[in-house]
């Protein structure tokens, strides 16, 4: 028992955050509660670290710019309508983006790979979950089978689920020994066909155009390479649209959407509940172009609007969304348009940092597009569990960054 606690005590408290990743890494398809445990863990034991390494971390601006983006965000509050309780509840979210700074900072190179296969891992435990609720052989979280995702909402799920396809796409490509490369084609495809079951169309609108523009990157103006894409994924989804009642189901409820959004101007559908939302944001920042109307203060002033245009039954279903369901609306409205020219700035950081590993860079490049896609019809980077998911890729993608500048300063 002695020699139990004496090995405790001088493990290294970097090994110790490592363990945590891997756990981090591991439980990104289970729910919140685990991985906000596990986050926590690992920022009091980075807030609380004293220990002087002999690496050198390579600047990273988004850091800072990101810094920048949170001040800003703050400072709004004062034109803002809200309580200050409000406007802390909407900005506390934030705090789920400090993993990428502890996984750039704390991961070992020894245990960079262990790290993606404990992701892997997790995702393939809560995938077999997934499917015995779609086939109904057992019922586990909050999943069924018309709608088989479960711990996570089906927008996050598929969000996690098109990042899991692109990472083993890549995987696919990377790989050079044969049996590893057929489980990665196994897995790859039954991640797909998962995403097709499952309700989140976020999910897999986003992954389509993200493939998409990343055979547009990679081949330019190869067309004979754009056109067989096109044709491959008009046969995915004519296969999937005729031989699966699920996913026909939600195409058509789409299609349903739309027409009576057109047709009849109603924006009590789902679809139709985000065209009224967005049609408000148009009304309510016609002063407030610039600047915003504050952080926190989009609901307050939907509310507002609503109410003194007699709308509480045309826009009776706009009422209940809890956020624009769009990333650039809600922080547009919030914070002007110095809010949305700092975020841009943060991403066109991120994807100027240039990752030597072609597959770890293609992984960062497709993440980013994958989010700010799926953010034209969601709210992705302030939703936890998609935070967490953006977090973990950027994580590790920095950390290969991290590895490659000290290789060359050793040399």
């Amino acid at each position: 028992m002695t020699a139990i606690l004496e090995k405790i005590k001088n493990t290294p408290r970097i090994d110790y955050i490592n363990y945590l990743i891997l756990l981090y890494a591991f439980t990104l398809s289970f729910p919140s509660e685990i991985k906000r445990v596990v986050a926590i863990l690992m920022i009091i034991l980075w807030l609380t670290d004293r220990t002087k390494y002999d690496f050198k971390l390579p600047k990273i601006d988004v850091f800072i710019l990101f810094g920048i983006f949170i001040a800003y965000s703050l400072l709004s509050y004062f034109w803002s309508d809200v309580s200050l309780k409000e406007a802390f509840d909407y900005i506390k979210r934030y705090w789920y983006y400090l993993p990428i700074f502890i996984i750039f900072k704390y991961l070992k190179k020894e245990y960079f790979e262990y790290v993606i296969s404990s992701f892997f891992l997790g995702m393939l435990i809560s995938e077999i979950l997934s499917y015995g609720n779609f086939f109904n052989l057992w019922q586990v979280g909050i999943g069924n089978s018309d709608n088989p995702r479960v711990f996570l909402h089906h927008t996050m799920y598929s969000m996690l689920l098109s990042v899991t396809s692109i990472f083993l796409l890549f995987r696919i490509i990377d790989s050079k020994e044969t049996k590893l490369k057929v489980f990665y084609i196994l897995f790859f495809i039954t991640v797909n066909i998962n995403l097709l079951f499952n309700s989140g169309r976020t999910g897999y609108f986003a992954l389509v155009i993200t493939i998409f523009l990343m055979i547009l990157i990679k081949y330019r103006i190869n067309f004979k390479i754009i056109l067989s894409t096109i044709i491959l994924i008009s046969f995915i989804f004519i296969t999937f649209y005729t031989y699966s009642e699920h996913f026909k189901n939600r195409i058509n409820f789409i299609q349903s959407d739309i027409s009576s959004l057109v047709e009849e101007k109603n924006y009590n559908t789902s679809l139709g509940a985000r065209f009224g939302f967005w049609i408000i944001a148009e009304e309510i920042t016609k002063d407030s172009s610039f600047f915003g109307i504050g952080i926190a203060n989009h609901i307050k002033q939907r509310d507002l609007y609503i109410k003194e245009h007699n709308l509480e039954k045309e826009f009776k279903h706009v009422s209940e969304l809890k956020h624009f369901h769009n990333t650039y609306l809600e922080i547009y409205t919030q914070l002007g348009l110095i809010g949305l020219v700092f975020f841009a700035l943060m991403i066109v950081s991120l994807l100027k940092i240039k990752i030597q590993n072609n597959m770890i860079n293609n992984l960062k490049i497709s993440t980013v597009l994958l989010f700010l896609i799926g953010g034209l019809v969601d709210n992705l980077f302030h939703l936890n569990y998609t935070i967490t998911l953006f977090c973990f890729i950027m994580g590790i993608c920095l950390a290969q960054y991290k590895f490659e500048s000290q290789t060359i300063i050793q040399k």
